[in-house]
């Protein structure tokens, strides 16, 4: 009988190869770790194959539901389903134990709520105080103006931008789910890669000098990442979020930011903004975003736990309002 212990690395190393993001896992990792570690707690034994079985997966979320959060449980049940599909493409279970084992449902408060506009600019002043202000800068507000996720604006190319005095656009070559798409650029995110390419390219930090200079698409330069590191290497996943966590801890510490603020706030706050000036366009948001299905674009329509809070307080059964 095979180790499952054992397994856990070739599949691993499997997921990285995919391009999955560093931080998925390494959460993958624990969640699984701590899967192994629970069912020899519980059994006295080690976890083997014919142990693997939907009771036991069903044993271990119900465990977690006591004691986690919501979103924790639900990132140990897609870890754990991600690892039985693998298991059993690779001939090591015949039948899959994690097919029906689905993730907690929860009523949510509301809509992920986006940063007001006076914590983006706390962001943005921060941003042009750091120790690498153009490009700091220019990565929060590719951020803000698309809506792209963290890991889709690390693996950026020079290529991969279509840049124009009155246009532009990025694309992401590989979104969630390998799925590709192109996302329009505003002025504020030209002009804010503009100041960051212009020293690199050696010329001007204008619009027209800029685009003049821009590597084309058959460029031996056009393969080489957007974003560079201290060294001059690429700039990392992980290294874009220390760079906007830093951003948060010092807004948040003047009462400027959430502290609980992260990169992926960006996202919700370009998504809200849409939706502000463009209502109801769910169809242009979930293609912007990536999104596979409109049920997901749907969350950015919920009222926010704020607005709810305001709309109970403001009841007529209310004595005190």
């Amino acid at each position: 009988m095979a180790d499952l212990a054992e397994l856990v690395g070739p599949w691993l190393s499997d997921l990285s190869s995919r391009d999955r993001a560093p931080r998925t896992v390494a959460r993958y990792r624990a969640a699984v770790s701590r899967f192994l570690s629970w069912y020899e707690a519980e059994e006295r034994r080690p976890l083997d194959l014919g142990d693997l079985t939907p009771i036991a997966l069903q044993g271990y979320r119900r465990a977690l539901q006591k004691t986690e959060a919501t979103s924790t449980v639900n990132i140990h049940a897609c870890a754990l389903r991600a690892w039985c599909s693998w298991l059993t493409e690779h001939g090591h279970l015949e039948v899959n134990p994690a097919i029906h084992l689905r993730l907690v449902r929860t009523t949510t408060p509301g809509a992920p709520s986006g940063l007001s506009d006076t914590a983006v600019n706390a962001l943005l002043r921060e941003a042009q105080r750091s120790r690498h202000p153009a490009r700091d800068y220019a990565i929060t507000q590719v951020m803000l103006q698309t809506g792209i996720r963290i890991g889709e604006c690390a693996a950026l190319c020079w290529r991969d931008i279509t840049f124009g005095e009155k246009s532009g656009s990025l694309r992401v070559r590989a979104g969630k789910g390998d799925k590709a798409r192109t996302v329009p650029l505003n002025g504020s995110a030209r002009s804010a890669l503009a100041s960051y390419a212009a020293p690199l390219l050696g010329v001007e930090p204008t619009l027209r000098a800029v685009v003049g200079a821009w590597p084309r698409e058959r460029d031996a330069a056009a393969a080489a990442p957007l974003w560079q590191s201290q060294m001059g290497k690429q700039l990392s996943e992980s290294g874009i979020w220390r760079m906007i966590t830093g951003l948060v801890k010092v807004c948040a510490a003047r009462g400027l930011v959430p502290p609980d603020t992260t990169p992926h706030d960006l996202r919700h706050t370009f998504a809200h903004h849409y939706l502000d000036a463009h209502t109801g366009d769910l169809v242009a948001l979930a293609r912007l975003l990536g999104h596979s299905s409109l049920d997901t674009t749907a969350i950015y329509t919920q009222p926010t736990a704020d607005e709810l809070a305001d709309r109970v307080e403001g009841l007529g059964l209310n004595a005190y309002q």
